[in-house]
């Protein structure tokens, strides 16, 4: 058939009726017009599967709020509890708090949840809520038999006959580890939340949490990293004695006072007792001449900062901010006055802190009969002593056996073991208690605690990764007028990124808080040496800056009756500078010192570290994006 007769053959066949396509063609018309039915009703039931996953979502929601703010409420009530003594209470509290927490995960974690989280918007949120919420219940679930432990022990039994509880000690500490270690998982959980597109409560709720893990964790740590070793430290394997200064906040040195009082503290299976006592009296205070035949070695360039009497008298040890050092030089003038005792660490204490420990014994009174509180203590031994007893060696046997009555109290008298703690951590906080270990490891481990540890921690080092200013201070004048003195430091860094550097300041602000009147009724001993118509003292300032920084300057911003820049160098791995001030009673003097750095550091958070004074130092930092003027 030719190519014509072939298409011509087609033609004809494809315009006859065909009846099994007509049957088809009827069938996808039909077809065609179920179709938009179809599609609708499947739309239909989507959209009432999502109304109903979304009431579902939203009532889940709602208890998990719920669940949430009632388990942070049942949490404050652990603490108040145990406190006031109901320690079953506190248990069921906590319970309570953990249920509710893992009815909060439950809730989170059904199918409907689950769909939710997929969803625009508001799948972040829903994604945000769970890992809330199952942090917290797993964090109570963890804890749990820890804190059965502690609600289970009695405050008052942790010092018991005049020694720590070393086996209840002992049942905390063990689990101390593994809790610190989930509350970093949970810390990096929370950390892996994008807050950007959750909305306020929700991003409220995340930064919540952090931030208690934050205010929890550091406490942690240093518990787990020093609990192993505490109970070596507290003589569990065999006595160990500890040298303790007791630091006159009155005459300011660095690290917080004269050290008129030295303590030899003997610990036995957590017993506590005080071997033997000095005082500033007890020792040569001008040994050795010349520093380089100084009580002990000292950091290199420690000279060219600090006066050469830093190692040269008893009295100005504490002068220098590093307690490693101070530990050497305290170890050195005791066996030089004669003691023989091998010295396993040395603390420092001050009468502020020691108001602070009268807050758990409760009034103490001394062989003299006088009564020592939490509120009389400070006046008592660094104000009124001197209107009472006019000769120095007299002032100093009432100084060393005021801290002596209330040690003493410690450990033969009921203490409130809650307050006690609150005591201690308070003073280290304020760097008024300081601890250095001859026990290589016990030292390592004091590197989480740069409070207690009584150092400048290098930049960059710790949790928060900071960098680091230090302002001391220092009496010249030989008096104990800084009972009446108060100071106020601010730290700034200013990046300026025209020239690339940055700049830190410092001001510096003493304040006399009597007037002249008033300083003429003062004993003779309180008042600077010389007649009392001299009418000024002095105080050196010892401040550094950053590591890498250079000291370009001083200006004075308030006057005083003189301030210049006496001594800079570099020592403790950093720029120091000497500031010599000389004020009149009833004045305000304010230096600003200044330190360079190459390069523009703004990330880190910036610290300043001050002398603990009898009067708190209000000390505050801050971070300006443009240059210093």
């Amino acid at each position: 058939m030719g190519t014509l007769e072939g298409m011509t053959h087609a033609l004809e066949t494809d315009a006859m009726p065909h009846p099994r396509r007509d049957r088809r063609d009827r069938r996808a018309r039909r077809t065609r017009r179920r179709w938009p039915w179809i599609i609708l009703a499947v739309v239909v039931v989507l959209i009432a599967a999502l109304v109903v996953i979304g009431v579902q979502v939203v009532r889940h929601a709602f208890a998990t709020r719920d669940d949430l703010q009632q388990a942070k409420a049942q949490l404050s009530l652990v603490g108040d509890r145990y406190q006031s003594g109901d320690r079953s209470g506190a248990q069921h509290a906590y319970d309570q708090a953990r249920a509710l927490a893992g009815s909060a995960r439950d809730e989170t974690s059904g199918v409907s949840w689950t769909i939710g989280t997929a969803a625009p918007a508001l799948g972040a949120n829903l994604a945000a809520v769970r890992t809330v919420a199952d942090q917290t219940a797993g964090l109570l679930d963890d804890a749990a038999p820890l804190a059965g432990r502690i609600l289970a022990m009695d405050p008052d039994q942790l010092v018991h006959d005049g020694a720590l509880d070393m086996d209840g000690l002992e049942t905390i500490i063990d689990d101390l580890p593994a809790l610190d270690t989930r509350l970093s998982d949970a810390r990096d959980e929370l950390d892996a939340i994008d807050t950007d597109p959750l909305i306020s409560q929700v991003g409220d709720g995340v930064g919540e949490l952090r931030d208690q893990i934050d205010g929890l964790q550091p406490t942690v740590r240093q518990a787990a990293s020093l609990g192993s070793l505490l109970p070596g430290v507290l003589g569990a394997d065999g006595p160990k004695n500890y040298l303790l200064l007791f630091q006159n906040n009155a005459e300011v040195r660095s690290l917080g006072g004269n050290p008129a009082s030295l303590m030899l503290l003997r610990v036995e299976d957590g017993r506590l007792e005080i071997a033997d006592q000095k005082d500033s009296g007890s020792f040569n205070n001008n040994y050795g001449g010349a520093h380089p035949n100084a009580i002990a070695e000292l950091p290199d360039g420690a000279y060219s900062v600090f006066v050469p009497n830093v190692s040269r008298f008893e009295m100005d040890m504490t002068g220098f901010p590093d307690l490693p050092a101070v530990a050497a030089m305290a170890k050195g003038w005791w066996t030089e006055a004669g003691g023989t005792a091998q010295i396993d660490g040395v603390l420092t204490f001050d009468p502020v802190g020691l108001s602070y420990l009268l807050r758990a014994t409760g009034p103490v009174t001394m062989p003299n009969g006088d009564v020592l509180t939490s509120d009389n203590v400070v006046k008592t031994v660094l104000s009124d002593v001197y209107a009472r007893y006019p000769l120095p060696a007299a002032q100093d046997a009432y100084f060393a056996s005021a801290a002596a009555s209330v040690f003493n109290a410690l450990t033969t008298q009921k203490v409130d073991s809650g307050e006690m703690i609150a005591a201690l951590s308070q003073s280290i906080d304020e760097r008024r208690l300081l601890f250095w270990s001859a026990d290589a490891q016990v030292q390592q481990a004091l590197s989480v605690s740069p409070e207690l540890q009584g150092v400048i921690p290098d930049d960059g080092s710790g949790d928060d990764g900071a960098t680091r200013m230090a302002v001391y201070l220092w009496d010249t004048t030989g008096s104990k007028i800084d009972y009446h003195v108060t100071s106020s430091d601010v730290a700034r860094r200013y990046t300026c990124s025209a020239d690339g550097s940055t700049t830190y300041t410092v001001d510096v602000t003493l304040t006399s808080t009597i007037t002249p009147e008033e300083a003429q009724q003062l004993p003779e001993y309180v008042l600077p040496d010389g007649p009392k118509s001299n009418q000024r003292f002095g105080t050196d300032i010892y401040a550094f800056g950053p590591s890498g920084s250079r000291f370009t300057g001083m200006e004075v911003l308030r006057g005083g009756l003189e301030q210049s820049v006496s001594q800079q160098g570099e020592t403790l791995g950093r720029p120091g500078v000497r500031v010599v001030t000389q004020m009149a009673f009833g004045t305000t003097t304010t230096v600003r010192l200044t330190f360079v750095a190459d390069g523009v550091q703004d990330e880190s958070p910036l610290d300043l570290l001050t002398t603990p004074m009898v009067h708190p130092v209000e000390a505050s930092t801050e971070t300006l994006d443009h240059c210093a003027s």
